[in-house]
């Protein structure tokens, strides 16, 4: 009687849990759908009240995913922000840059954007590429910048009223994977951190046309994969030797401390005043 019981008991479980199942999958289908929907309206009001697509940027549609400039994953999610010469005004802060986790590629190149780099920007722990060049923007290189884990390329010179100021922060040492950094005519001072020799991955580095000085950092000697190098136009007092980390057959018998380019071969192609 027991196993019949038994039996039975397990049998309604089962049919139980076999009915029970779809309605599951169904609950949690819609609760991550909602989830997402939830999470792109975030980023869609944040994209407005930036104020950036409010009047100077076409946005006709309700789907943030088709405004100009602007890439989504299939969740809905921005991947990409890409207003290059769009005239945009304003502070650069204006944009809640928390509200974008999944950004991977923020390129604001030649607006009229002011103000400082906020901290926040250090929340985009998925950036890869960042160009903020041709801007307005004043004040110093925020420390969060070394939060950019993933980042690959960054580009922060020329801007066109005060610039930047102040020193390069070593946090930059932080960003491995970075491959492409430019950081001209930012009125940087200082002496070049040697926690730059960290970013062994770089393959192109301009300081040039700065207010840097003292020596160049022996650290910058561990840049095995660079390719370009220019501290040109700079208030850099002397050389220490520099000892590449590259392959001995690549080595020049010469090589002219005020010119940098192509450091796997130290070709002459900038010739200009440190």
């Amino acid at each position: 009687m027991a196993c019949a019981f038994s039996n039975t008991c397990r049998a309604v479980i089962v049919f139980i849990w076999a009915a029970l199942t779809p309605l599951i999958v169904h609950v949690a289908s819609a609760t991550n759908i909602s989830i997402h929907v939830a999470a792109s309206e975030i980023e869609r009001q944040a994209l407005l009240n930036g104020g950036w697509w409010k009047d100077r940027i076409p946005h006709n549609t309700s789907d943030h995913c088709n405004w100009v400039g602007i890439t989504c994953d299939y969740k809905g999610s921005i991947t990409h922000i890409e207003l290059v010469e769009c005239s945009i005004k304003g502070e650069l802060g204006s944009l809640n840059f928390s509200c974008f986790p999944n950004l991977q590629y923020l390129n604001l190149w030649n607006n009229n954007l002011s103000g400082s780099i906020p901290p926040q920007i250090g929340s985009l722990s998925n950036l890869k590429y960042l160009n903020l060049r041709w801007n307005n923007l004043t004040g110093t290189i925020p420390t969060e910048i070394g939060i950019f884990r993933n980042l690959e390329e960054l580009y922060l010179p020329s801007n066109k009223l005060n610039g930047f100021n102040g020193t390069i922060p070593r946090e930059i040492g932080n960003l491995k994977n970075l491959t492409h950094l430019s950081l001209i005519t930012n009125k940087r001072t200082g002496a070049i951190p040697s926690t730059l020799g960290h970013l062994t991955s770089l393959l192109y580095l301009d300081l040039s046309s700065n207010q840097l000085h003292s020596f160049i950092p022996l650290e910058i000697g561990n840049f095995s994969a660079l390719e370009e190098l220019d501290l040109s136009d700079n208030k850099i007092r002397a050389l220490q030797i520099i000892q590449p980390s590259i392959s001995q057959s690549f080595i020049k018998p010469t090589f002219r401390p005020n010119t940098f380019c192509n450091w796997k071969t130290l070709q002459p192609c900038v010739s200009r005043p440190l």
